[in-house]
């Protein structure tokens, strides 16, 4: 037994080792089949491994590959090859054993279109441009009525279209376009229409040289030491409206100047006009001299303009080189005018349909700027800011106006009547008239607000003379009316009625400054006159009680004339007008000024402060 078990066992690990022997080049299948795998390598056109694939032996191995498209390539995977760049294989081999493959990829460099957007001029056939080459420029096109200026890349024009540029994507270039402008119509309109003067934004009867403000100097009242007839004195003006006046009479001399432009008109027209009629595809520039003066036109598309430089003598002035410079918008028709006179003095102003701006500097000692606008319905608000020197002092005023169908309303801060004067004062006229209604005075003193009305002696019932003697070292001024030799005393508003104001006055007459006209047929000018005149102030909380306070005190029953509708106006425009004036009274200043009026067309130098 013991044999036969041996020899069994001898059979059995024969039997094994034949077994394992069979496995050495394979792995069992479910069947218990011998099976054999190969390792595929699969490399891009560039030679870079894209991935590493195991396929059974007889089996056809496969990759799925594709490569993107860039702006400049097209690219189409053609199929694998045994090496770089070798040829594509038609169909792979069964696997017999490892193996690599390589893609073999076809490029296109792309196309791109470039589209020319005609903007209503002829068309213009697009150009094929390959990627990275430049496009070439096509012939201009034509519009009629209009001058071709160029292609854009952009609708609006900003962008100059760039033709020495590489082309890397469809493109679209638009034609700009001007129309045909006829520039000689634009100057003769330039010259035709440039002279307007700013007083024509103000009511006829609030400008000094209107004929029923003149007065006769000689009826002037300077000497109150008699009594003196209300009805005589001559009223006029007040501070505020003076310096809108007195701004507008200092830019009169630079008004005149540009008769100037007016004598070589017809010259520089026809200057010009034969100019560009041998000059018709030049630029509309031309420069020409006409006696003592040289003349430049110029037309840049958008902007016509006129200088003109000479020298003469002006009146107080003396001899002076001078230029004066005109332009106008073409689409807006807004005009610009600017004349230099010496270094030191200049004026330049902008007319637009419903607005007049102007600057000025004069002799070293005045900058102002005047400005008006008209609305829809005929009123005009305006706005003047000055600063005058004197003794090296700079003193700056403002002043904003409104008009309107019955008033004109004046408010600032400018009252040389008033010493150390820090407040704000707004100022009532009749606006076909002229008259002054009347005025109302926002102070303040050691931190009380003072409220005062005032009023035209002319225009107070009750009182009809005045006699004033002036203050001496024995005596202090004395004050009467109506023939009284009893002297007009003012009341107290009294500590019952207000803490803070009981010292102060109720009412009282004083003298103010004032300005009138006339007419100095000699000189053939017109003359201001600052004069003082008495008026006659009231708190405006003690209005109410205004007349009986007079009574008492001194006998006199008073009491304002003019309507109470005004006097409302006086006292609504107080409240409306100063808090807005006090925010805007500083937003102009002397560096905005020079700023505005600019330097000379033609050297830019001299143009000092």
């Amino acid at each position: 037994m013991k044999k036969i078990f041996m020899l069994m066992l001898t059979v059995l690990l024969l039997a094994f080792s034949f077994v394992s022997c069979n496995n050495d080049n394979g792995s069992d299948n479910e069947d218990g089949n011998n099976e054999v795998k190969y390792s595929v390598k699969w490399f891009s056109e560039s030679g870079e491994e894209l991935k590493v694939t195991e396929v059974k032996e007889g089996e056809v191995p496969s990759y799925s590959y594709s490569v993107n498209d860039t702006d400049e390539w097209d690219y189409t995977f053609i199929g694998w090859a045994n090496e770089a760049d070798g040829a594509p294989i038609y169909q792979l081999p069964v696997a017999t054993g490892d193996a690599s493959y390589y893609a073999i990829v076809n490029k296109v460099k792309k196309n791109y279109v470039v589209t020319f957007d005609s903007n209503g001029g002829t068309s213009v056939d697009p150009a094929t441009v390959e990627y990275g080459s430049k496009v070439n420029k096509p012939e201009d096109p034509t519009y009629e009525g209009h001058r071709f200026v160029g292609w854009s890349a952009d609708k609006e024009g900003k962008e100059a279209a760039d033709f020495e540029s590489a082309i890397t994507k469809n493109t679209t270039y638009y034609a700009i376009w001007n129309e045909v402008v006829d520039i000689k119509a634009l100057l003769k309109t330039l010259l035709s229409d440039y002279a307007v003067n700013p007083m024509s934004y103000l009511p006829k009867a609030m400008v000094y040289d209107y004929g029923n403000n003149l007065i006769d100097p000689e009826d002037i009242v300077s000497d109150y030491s008699s009594f003196v007839s209300t009805s005589d004195i001559c009223y006029g003006f007040g501070e505020q409206w003076r310096m809108v006046l007195d701004n507008i009479r200092e830019s009169t001399l630079f008004f005149n100047a540009l008769s100037v432009v007016e004598g070589l008109t017809t010259t520089s027209i026809a200057a010009f006009n034969n100019y560009i009629d041998s000059n018709p595809s030049d630029t509309a520039k031309h420069s020409f001299k006409s006696g003592i003066y040289d003349v430049t036109v110029d037309f840049d598309g958008e902007t016509i303009s006129y200088v003109l430089g000479y020298t003469a003598e002006f009146p107080a002035l003396g001899e002076q080189t001078a230029e004066i410079a005109l332009s106008m918008e073409k689409e807006s028709g807004d005009k610009t005018v600017r004349v230099q006179i010496g270094d030191a003095n200049a004026l330049k102003y902008t007319v637009t349909d419903n607005s007049y701006t102007f600057a000025i500097k004069y002799l070293g000692v005045r900058r102002a700027m005047f400005s008006a606008v008209k609305d829809d319905e005929g009123n005009v608000s305006g706005k003047i800011f000055e600063y005058l020197t004197v003794s090296s002092v700079e003193i700056a005023s403002a002043a904003e106006f409104f008009v309107t169908d019955d008033y004109v309303s004046v408010v600032g801060n400018k009252a040389d009547g008033m010493i150390g004067f820090t407040g704000y004062i707004n100022e009532l006229y009749d606006k076909d008239s002229g008259k002054m209604l009347g005025y109302e005075v926002k102070e303040e003193l050691s931190a009380i607000v003072y409220n005062t009305l005032w009023f035209n002696l002319s225009d107070v019932g009750g009182i009809s003379s005045i006699k004033y003697l002036p203050k001496t070292e024995n005596e202090s001024a004395k004050l009467y009316v109506n023939g009284n030799s009893s002297e007009w005393t003012a009341k107290n508003v009294g500590f019952t009625v207000s803490l803070t104001k009981g010292g102060s006055r109720r009412f009282d007459i004083e003298f103010r400054t004032q300005y009138v006209y006339s007419y100095d047929e000699d000189r053939n000018s017109y003359v201001e006159h600052a004069i003082s005149v008495p008026m006659i102030f009231v708190q405006e909380e003690m209005l109410d009680s205004f007349t009986q306070d007079v009574l008492s005190q001194n006998g006199v029953a008073v009491s304002v004339l003019i309507s109470a509708t005004d006097v409302q106006k006086i006292t609504d425009d107080y409240k409306a007008l100063i808090p807005v004036f006090s925010a805007h009274k500083d937003e102009i200043t002397v560096d905005a000024i020079i700023a505005y009026i600019g330097e000379k067309i033609t050297t830019g130098e001299g143009d000092d402060q």
